[in-house]
């Protein structure tokens, strides 16, 4: 059985290893100056090097005649590490062993020293999977190990790590590896493996890595299998379902172009190559975030070196400065949208043509429906659309008739002329309450805790000790719902304010309960009537004649 390319081309030595220059030159100058730590932490994406780097700088430590940054690969130590039959290294998978009887078992042979080596590592991979208990149980151990001890322990995962652990360890972070470092790897296994590879070949396998250095190999190891010595970017696009990304480029150019029939077009080449339109759309929006940016400040494409090859970034700098931002912005709102319904619609590609058209075609705002203005007395005009009688799910819908010409408008301005007598306001009071409760329960709720304070002409002013309940009543829909039934029962137009005074007790209003309770026993009994009638005229096959 062959070994994957990931395996079979894994660095032996500092020196072989591309990218992480600054891991790379921190560790090598700890081994030369004798300045080994204890405990070493190693933390970032999957594939990106962790594991490796920890054995390569346990070889390092070990070997008997080591330069200033490689082993020497021919002392006893290092033909043993690289056999993989010394005891003296130790890897814990901690995703197998997470509990606290594991860490007890590695306690116990941590105080026996190394049977051949300088020094016993343990290398405790994804190490965040271990338990609370087990952690505790290392604590003390890792802060204060025997000399003759260093624990690597590697993470994708560093949130998940106890601060008293990352406290007691250098921490390294491993950054996603540059594509231009991935595809110079890739490179020197395809020239290795006496592989022709095009360039734009890697760059798709690169790109579709995400930073990982593993994935890549391991891409490219699945590409070979193919069993062609030349391998074109045609062959990449069939096995990882991706287009190239100047594909994607055309595609972005044609819609900041407003080209739509073009755009199209290679929309329809897309779905004629069976290519997955997930990977697509993805791409393509993550294209037009880098227009955006660079748009912002050209100064953002260092960030884009993980992503792309030098002179796709200047491509993609000349097509910003022919963009504009608010184009880009709003394609990328569609796409998004678009996205979200590729596979809800019957034609998947439709999702994506409609919002192509969208970004490259101007619709005319669509017409206002015609309102017609009713007069009423003062020559005030009124919407008769504009108020909305909302109704709660727990209340059955009831239309309640509310003449127009008491119905007030939301622009309806304080009227001095007319005068609202207090007393006649409380004591209509709880009509109100009842008829408000056929509206909306909750609004007879809060309205329950309301106190009238003062009128002012038309405007009549409440007052509740809640900031809570005020933010309720001052909603629109709330506030229009309470004025038509105030306006109803005085027989003028009227306004409402609510204010907020905290001194007020909880209002007792047990006349009005009382008659909303009445109301709803009689609705109830009404209901109930209605259902045996209902039913009785089912089963009979009878009508109601008037």
């Amino acid at each position: 059985m062959s070994q994957t390319l990931y395996r079979k081309y894994r660095p032996k030595n500092f020196s072989e290893i591309i990218g992480q220059a600054h891991i790379v030159r921190t560790l090598s100058n700890a081994i030369k100056n004798n300045r080994v730590a204890h405990a070493y932490l190693f933390t970032g994406p999957r594939g990106t090097g962790k594991t490796t780097f920890a054995r390569i700088f346990a070889k390092t430590i070990n070997c008997q005649d080591h330069t200033d940054i490689n082993a020497c690969e021919e002392c006893p130590a290092c033909l043993t590490i690289q056999s993989g039959k010394t005891l003296d290294i130790i890897e814990i998978d901690a995703a197998s062993n997470t509990g606290v009887d594991n860490i007890r078992e590695l306690k116990e042979t941590i105080a026996l020293p190394p049977t051949l080596l300088k020094y016993k590592v343990y290398i405790i991979d994804e190490a965040h999977m271990l338990s609370t208990g087990a952690w505790n149980a290392l604590l003390k151990t890792l802060e204060e190990p025997p000399a003759h001890v260093i624990f690597i322990m590697a993470t994708t995962e560093i949130h998940k790590v106890p601060a008293t652990i990352v406290s007691r360890c250098q921490k390294f972070d491993f950054p996603r590896w540059p594509m231009a470092d991935i595809i110079e790897k890739l490179t020197m296994i395809a020239k290795e493996e006496k592989i022709s590879v095009e360039k734009e070949a890697l760059e798709m396998i690169a790109l579709s890595a995400e930073g990982g250095m593993r994935d890549a190999e391991s891409l490219l190891g699945q590409i070979i299998a193919l069993e062609d010595q030349n391998i074109s970017a045609k062959d990449v696009e069939e096995i990882l379902g991706t287009v190239d990304k100047s594909f994607i480029g055309d595609v972005a150019e044609e819609i900041v172009s407003k080209n739509t029939k073009k755009a199209l077009e290679k929309i329809n080449e897309l779905i004629s190559g069976g290519y997955d339109l997930q990977i697509f759309s993805k791409a393509l929006i993550n294209h037009f975030r880098q227009l955006m940016l660079l748009k912002i400040d050209e100064n953002f494409k260092t960030y884009f070196v993980r992503e792309l090859t030098q002179d796709k970034i200047e491509k993609l700098v000349a097509q910003a400065k022919n963009s504009e931002l608010s184009q880009i912005v709003a394609t990328i709102d569609l796409l998004l949208v678009a996205q979200t319904k590729l596979f809800s619609f019957l034609l998947p590609q439709l999702a994506l043509e409609i919002a192509i058209i969208k970004a490259t075609q101007k619709f005319p705002a669509p017409q206002k429906p015609y309102t017609p203005e009713i007069t009423i007395e003062g020559n005030a005009q009124i919407n008769p659309h504009s108020t909305i009688i909302p109704i709660t799910p727990h209340a059955p819908e009831k239309k309640i008739n509310i003449e127009q010409k008491v119905r007030p408008s939301a622009g309806t301005q304080i009227n001095s002329d007319v005068t609202i007598d207090p007393d006649t306001l409380k004591g209509r009071w709880n009509r109100l309450l009842i008829d408000i409760r056929a509206y909306n329960h909750s609004l007879c709720a809060l309205l329950t805790n309301c106190q009238i304070v003062t009128t002012e002409g038309n405007l009549i002013t409440l007052a509740t000790p809640y900031e809570f309940y005020k933010e309720k009543l001052d909603d629109p829909q709330n506030r229009l719902t309470i004025e038509d039934v105030f306006s109803k029962i005085l027989e003028l137009a009227v306004r409402i304010q609510v204010v907020v005074d905290k001194t007020l007790a909880p209002v007792q209003n047990s006349a009005a309960d009382d008659e909303i309770e009445q109301a709803k026993e009689k609705e109830k009994t009404t209901h109930e009537q209605s259902s045996l009638l209902s039913s009785a005229m089912e089963i009979m096959g009878g009508k109601i004649v008037e």
